[in-house]
């Protein structure tokens, strides 16, 4: 999607799914594994993210050394990550061509600010919807996984019925912890 000058939405949900999402992307542009892009974080997200660097005595070890060396693990010099702080930044990232990454809740796309861009995005092919958790069958994130599965091609965000042309693709990280995470 990137090579292409698309635009890629990861719905997420705002305490857990989104960091994870985050630090995977950096780290893989860290490693050269992917190309540099903006990766924007919007919506509670970007709250939550402020929140993680001021309580790292509850995060992980490799969190809280990444702290200690370079601060904010989500805004930090060498990350290609932008804070969208008003909401009037929206429509500017996704009028300019340049390709990139949003990161936004809800993770449901039941609201806020990734409802928003799903709307915006979904009518182009070459920009994609990457759902990364559990949707409700209620939730337009469900239809947008119907639509990975080939059921429809058109989905209502909000008041806004949308055709929909984007790639759609799932990931599956999950929110649970595994028994060595429970023990520790």
């Amino acid at each position: 999607v990137i090579a292409q000058n698309g635009k890629v939405l990861i719905p997420a949900f705002a305490l857990g799914r989104a960091q994870e999402a985050i630090l995977l992307l950096v780290e893989a542009q860290r490693k050269k594994r992917i190309p540099p892009f903006p990766i924007y974080i919007d919506g509670m997200v970007r709250t939550v993210c402020s929140a993680y660097a001021s309580f790292p005595e509850f995060l992980t070890r490799d969190l809280q050394k990444t702290i200690r060396k370079i601060g904010n693990p989500f805004f930090h010099e060498g990350a290609h990550t932008v804070a969208v702080s008003a909401p009037q930044q929206r429509q500017t990232i996704l009028d300019n061509p340049a390709p990139c990454c949003i990161i936004s809740s809800s993770g449901m796309l039941t609201g806020g600010p990734s409802q928003f861009y799903a709307a915006a995005l979904a009518t182009d092919p070459k920009n994609a919807i990457y759902i990364t958790g559990y949707q409700d069958e209620e939730s337009p994130g469900r239809r947008v996984l119907d639509l990975a599965d080939g059921k429809s091609r058109t989905i209502r965000f909000g008041d806004q019925e949308v055709e929909v042309s984007c790639k759609v693709g799932r990931y599956n990280l999950s929110a649970h912890a595994d028994s060595a995470q429970i023990l520790g």
